[in-house]
């Protein structure tokens, strides 16, 4: 009869035991010490070991001839384990066996000695499925056991399980197994169930099994009756995700502010058959491993050297603020589209928001004007607004006052001719600095130096103020931080002398400069005339 993957590679000795270490060495000193509790709590997601090591476990403590504190697979103890067919051990489903009755049961048996073992164990698995008076039930028997008696509680979710039974355990936290450790696993199963599968698709079932080597085994048996030879290609199609290619296409897409390209991609990837929700997944899965090795390079434990391919590489050419704003706006999205009726909508608009930032509620107010507009466009001209000559003198008067305020306090003509060139002395000093500080900040802190970049600076009130466009307010909002301020005041601070205070600000456009901006992105290139 044939046997499941997982099930035929399942570990039988604590050395086939993979990814835990911490917990393999500590049970295995315990047996060799003689040191043996009463019960113990192994927590941890699916896939990990759980119940394998507790196997383990049960066969070692009754094993005859255990070296080492490892079992010996040998002996008819050892056999009759492996086979379930030993009667003192009591594995037990705590989901299908939940209520008070049942425990009681259970506290009526443990009493009796075992049959043919030092040792009785009771494997209680999804134990938090236990209800409330089936662990009152259980509170005496675990706290004062008898001699011959261990029980084993296995449990994904620790946090529901009551205090009073988690402190008369000892505890035990399974970690999620690394890609690296699967992917090595997955190609070793594969070899000796003689299927043929290519490096780069290990990589991905290793990926998608998201620290569970069972979820991992079980995907690698999905695939095998697929293709004599399984490709990326395959393992992306079973698995209905997108390959690195495409994530790459709608990417660059999105950084090269090509909207038509961006939906075009979308397109090609919904008549595939794709989910929105696993291409969001997919998404920033490649993200997320882009920003890692665009910071860590080759080192990261997490991108196996098979994933660090052209398109990685490529892609990490990308603005680590581009790439960052992008992830946490599909993070967001992430969450929203689970319960949505129109998931594809959602996707698009997220993402041609992202290619042009202006799209949001607040510009429906310009746009709603621009009917009162348009037949004085066709004629080719805007008309004067009386308001414009009061913007203008109010622009006048902001810049004398930022003037008084900023320059350095000493005898001068008053001519017009000097004020002007103070002013423009003082620009160019600010120039300079700003461009000392992002050459002095460039290798140490790159993400601030590609936010600095993008900022207009100019001192006002004696602040040190950097002007974004409100397309960039995002960037404004990450430099504000207080580490990240911090450390760009002492830098100016360093370069000056001066203590200044600084301040991140977004443009503000006045009335007619935003009716003409959307004026020009409505009609295109068109000739306005005051």
């Amino acid at each position: 009869m044939y046997q499941s993957l997982y099930r035929k590679y399942r570990p039988r000795s604590f050395g086939e035991v993979l990814g835990q270490n911490h917990i393999v060495r500590t049970l295995k000193n315990q047996i060799k010490s003689g040191r043996i509790g009463h019960a113990y709590l192994f927590c941890g997601t699916r896939g990990t070991g759980k119940t394998s090591v507790a196997k383990i476990f049960a066969k070692a403590v009754n094993c005859p001839n255990s070296v080492d504190g490892e079992p010996c697979n040998k002996c008819q103890i050892c056999q009759s384990a492996n086979n379930n067919s030993l009667m003192d051990i009591i594995e037990i489903d705590a989901a299908s066996n939940n209520s008070v009755d049942d425990v009681r049961e259970l506290r009526d048996n443990v009493i009796y000695a075992p049959s043919s073992c030092k040792y009785k164990v009771y494997i209680i698995d999804e134990v938090h499925m236990l209800s409330g008076s089936a662990f009152n039930a259980l509170l005496k028997t675990l706290e004062e056991p008898p001699q011959h008696a261990i029980f084993i509680l296995a449990t994904t979710e620790p946090n529901k399980i009551p205090a009073t039974i988690l402190s008369r355990c000892q505890r035990f936290d399974f970690k999620r197994i690394s890609s690296k450790v699967i992917s090595q696993n997955i190609k070793k199963i594969a070899e000796d169930s003689q299927i043929n599968i290519d490096s780069k698709a290990i990589a991905l079932i290793a990926k998608h099994g998201n620290g569970s080597m069972r979820d991992a085994i079980s995907i690698l048996e999905q695939c095998a009756s697929y293709n004599d030879v399984l490709t990326y290609d395959d393992v992306c199609d079973i698995l209905g995700t997108v390959n690195d290619d495409t994530l790459f296409a709608l990417v660059n897409s999105l950084n090269d502010r090509d909207g038509k390209e961006t939906i075009k991609q979308i397109d090609k990837l919904m008549l595939y058959g794709i989910d929105v929700n696993n291409l969001v997944k997919a998404l920033l899965s490649f993200l997320r491993d882009v920003i890692v090795y665009k910071t860590c390079g080759d080192e990261s434990e997490e991108i196996l050297e098979t994933e660090i391919n052209d398109v990685i590489k490529k892609a990490s050419l990308f603005d680590m603020a581009f790439l960052s704003n992008v992830l946490e706006k599909l993070i967001d999205l992430q969450g929203k589209i689970r319960y949505a009726q129109s998931p594809r909508i959602m996707l698009e608009i997220t993402l041609l928001k992202l290619i042009n930032p202006e799209i949001s509620p607040d510009m429906d107010s310009i746009l709603d004007r621009l009917s009162m507009l348009e037949n004085v466009i066709k004629n080719g001209k805007v008309m004067p607004s009386v308001e414009k000559d009061i913007v203008a003198d109010d622009k006048t008067l902001k810049s004398e006052r930022a003037f008084d305020d900023v320059v350095v306090k000493k005898e001068a003509k008053k001519t017009d001719d000097i004020v002007d060139k103070v002013d423009k002395s003082i620009e160019i000093n600010v120039n300079e600095v700003f461009k000392k500080l992002l050459s002095m900040i460039k290798k140490d802190r790159p993400m601030i130096f590609s936010f600095l970049s993008l900022g207009k600076p100019y001192l006002k009130d004696g602040n040190f103020v950097i002007e974004y466009p409100k397309e960039h307010v995002f960037y404004k909002e990450e430099l504000n931080k207080i580490e990240n301020k911090d450390y760009i005041k002492d830098a100016i601070k360093r370069l000056t002398g001066n203590d200044y205070n600084i301040v991140f600000v977004t443009e503000e456009k006045n009335e007619d400069e935003q009716l003409i901006e959307a004026v020009r992105k409505y009609f295109g290139d068109v000739e306005i005339i005051d």
